[in-house]
């Protein structure tokens, strides 16, 4: 699913990974979009993107440090580059995972748990992942068929220890195409 493959790349860039929904110790209120575009403790990553660090109080293993996409705001029917980077400040192993939700409004279109290192692999990288710096860079193909709308996707990425890598949150909006 392309609409996946945005999520995870953005999840990915931000240092491999993001999750939800568990109960983590020290981390309150693990709701999937507690923290998520619709809130104002977000903080944005640099960088020209509409990705967001969400739970910015809760500590984190990776650095997200810069993400660009072009074009930004993303396209139906065009090709969506995404260059991020970051420190990874853990080794990421197996067992790593990824929660993502992805809302189209208030509807909720995807709540699933992905495995980090077979996402990791569509960036090229692979588990275990050492700790450094991270450069990622990845080009998608966007369906013409998007539907119109807003579309809010948050992916929170754990260890196998469960211990939170990156909180990412990003709000895009699909505008209705001109009919000529």
């Amino acid at each position: 699913m392309k609409l996946f493959s945005i999520t995870a790349i953005i999840t990915l860039l931000s240092a491999a990974s993001s999750s939800s929904a568990l109960a983590i110790p020290g981390v309150l209120n693990q709701n999937p979009f507690g923290s998520s575009g619709l809130s104002t403790d977000d903080k944005p990553v640099p960088g020209d993107s509409p990705v967001e660090i969400c739970d910015p109080f809760v500590p984190k293993l990776l650095t997200v440090e810069h993400v660009d996409l072009s074009p930004n705001p993303p396209e139906r029917g065009a090709n969506l580059t995404i260059v991020a980077s970051g420190v990874l400040h853990t080794t990421i192993k197996e067992g790593s995972y990824i929660d993502v939700d992805v809302r189209y409004g208030f509807i909720r279109l995807l709540t699933q748990t992905f495995d980090l290192c077979e996402q990791l692999k569509e960036v090229d990288l692979e588990c275990p992942l050492p700790p450094g710096p991270l450069h990622i860079t990845k080009t998608v193909e966007l369906p013409n068929e998007i539907p119109a709308g807003k579309y809010i996707a948050v992916a929170r990425a754990y260890t196998d220890a469960r211990k939170p890598i990156t909180c990412l949150s990003a709000e895009v909006n699909f505008p209705i195409p001109n009919i000529q």
